[in-house]
């Protein structure tokens, strides 16, 4: 079995997540067992990973684990009336939460999980003095998972998880930190496998415990990958099985994005590298960062592979869109709406094309912080560009909107291989991009089906832009040159040889 570490699938994800929910269907699409691992204690997410066609058999997930929640089979739709509550309680049904009263006096609130139609997603109980004093956790298949239980201060002091037959599998007791809140102190796995209980100090011992019982129950050799070194680096040091281990480097590895070779590494990938003998190998998804981390540590298993795949295409299909064809003039960002990815840079970029181009229109679908995006939104409107650039925020599948640009634009300070760039080329779109560390040099041919621009240098990157815009025959063979290196060099066949290969090596 190959397990992908995670920490989450969340409704909205970074391309670390998008890239294991591309691997683990490769895996899946060759019948070689693979699962994505996720940490955290996460009530929705059977909900979320079948947005973005991940099957629950793809996913395994920690407490899921442990409460012996795996095989569930079909959701059941939990809504207040099945709650059993005594009769002659009375419930004022609201948007997002039904209050349930016993004459004037609130018992409980029973809240819905989000877009939908009142199904039960907790229960919190009052006590007469309308303090709460308990939380029921409902999970989207439908039914109880946890408790939560609150001290006079109304700050978390334990909680309960809840084995299929109602019984508890966990209990988590909180102390206080130096600010009042809550802070995890102990956890217990309750008499497990009928063994007797055992103490861990947190959900990190948890985890390094998970990964090692995963390991010991596979009837042949389990193969680990670390797609979020935070997550998963230190519980595979702890693991001294004859499980393989490989990390996958999906951020720029060092603190200074132009020193790869002597600059401190980063935080989360530093105990990976001082101990790189332990691993079986560290993949990235650049031959460019393969080839400097080889340069600093000569002695690492250390190689690159695309985080995409193409599907074959017939002859009888049509290659791409013509550029003709999508919006006019249009100009595509995809990616976190973030300092680091100089959004600002890129607002103020696109304002010098609109002088030249007065029909053109910028798209960016991304998430960031609210403030981040409110000041980007007010730049927008500082620079008189509301009628012309969209926020079009975070879309779980991106491909049939990809059909509809004509360029693609990227300004980042720094990256691990921008996951957008691949999908924008597999759509025929080409990139106009400062030259970072990691991924444009990769991808790109400059002048050929993209461009490459030294940094800082946004009039140039402009020119470029409107260079492409602005002539229709230039841009069609750029379209094109990117649409068949992509369904060239990144096809599901061969990016599974790659995989196939590399990992049998070792």
């Amino acid at each position: 079995m190959y397990y992908f570490i995670n920490e989450y699938l969340l409704q909205k994800n970074s391309s670390v997540e998008h890239t294991a929910m591309n691997r683990v269907k490769l895996f899946t699409h060759y019948k070689t067992p693979a699962k994505i691992v996720t940490k955290i204690y996460d009530r929705l997410l059977h909900q979320t990973i079948g947005k973005f066609g991940v099957a629950d058999n793809q996913v395994m997930n920690m407490f899921d684990y442990f409460q012996g929640l795996t095989n569930l089979g079909t959701p059941r739709f939990i809504t207040t009336d099945k709650l059993n509550l005594p009769i002659e309680y009375e419930v004022n049904v609201g948007a997002n939460f039904s209050g349930v009263f016993d004459g004037d006096r609130l018992i409980a609130n029973v809240g819905f999980i989000p877009a939908t139609i009142g199904r039960v997603f907790y229960q919190e109980f009052f006590d007469q003095l309308g303090n709460r004093v308990g939380t029921d956790l409902w999970d989207w298949r439908g039914f109880r998972s946890a408790t939560q239980y609150f001290g006079q201060n109304g700050q978390l002091i334990s909680q309960r998880y809840y084995r299929a037959d109602g019984q508890t599998a966990i209990e988590e007791y909180f102390t206080q930190d130096t600010e009042g809140k809550s802070l995890p102190s102990r956890m217990i796995l309750k008499d497990y496998q009928g063994e007797g209980d055992r103490f861990f100090q947190n959900s990190d011992d948890l985890f390094t415990f998970f990964l090692n019982e995963l390991s010991k129950q596979d009837s042949e050799q389990t193969t680990f990958i670390v797609d979020r070194p935070g997550t998963g680096v230190t519980p595979l040091l702890a693991l001294n099985d004859n499980s393989r281990k490989y990390v996958y480097v999906p951020i720029n590895h060092t603190v200074s994005p132009n020193d790869p070779i002597h600059a401190d590494l980063d935080g989360f990938l530093a105990p990976a590298f001082e101990h790189f003998s332990h691993f079986d190998g560290f993949i990235t998804g650049t031959p460019q960062q393969a080839t400097n981390l080889r340069t600093r540590f000569p002695k690492a298993p250390i190689f690159s592979i695309p985080a995409v795949t193409t599907l074959p295409t017939s002859k009888e299909e049509t290659v791409e869109m013509a550029p003709s064809k999508r919006l006019p003039h249009s100009v595509i960002y995809v990616g976190r709406i973030a300092k680091d990815k100089q959004i600002e840079q890129q607002l103020r970029m696109f304002a010098l094309v609109k002088d030249r181009v007065p029909d053109a229109t910028f798209t960016l679908f991304g998430y960031g912080s609210a403030k981040y995006v409110e000041e980007m939104q007010k730049l927008t409107e500082e620079l008189k560009l509301t009628s012309s650039v969209t926020f079009k925020d975070y879309v779980p599948d991106l491909a049939d909107q990809y059909d509809h640009y004509q360029v693609m634009t990227n300004m980042s300070l720094a990256d691990g291989g921008p996951l957008a760039m691949l999908e924008a080329m597999i759509h025929g779109i080409p990139a106009v991009s400062y030259r970072f560390n990691y991924g444009p040099t990769d991808f790109i041919a400059d002048g050929k089906d993209g461009y490459l621009i030294a940094p800082g240098q946004a009039l140039t990157m402009a020119d470029k832009v409107v260079d492409l815009l602005l002539d229709d025959q230039k841009l069609a063979m750029f379209s094109h040159a990117a649409y068949v290196k992509a369904h060239d060099q990144w096809t599901r066949r061969k990016v599974w040889n790659r995989w196939q290969k590399e990992l049998k090596s070792e």
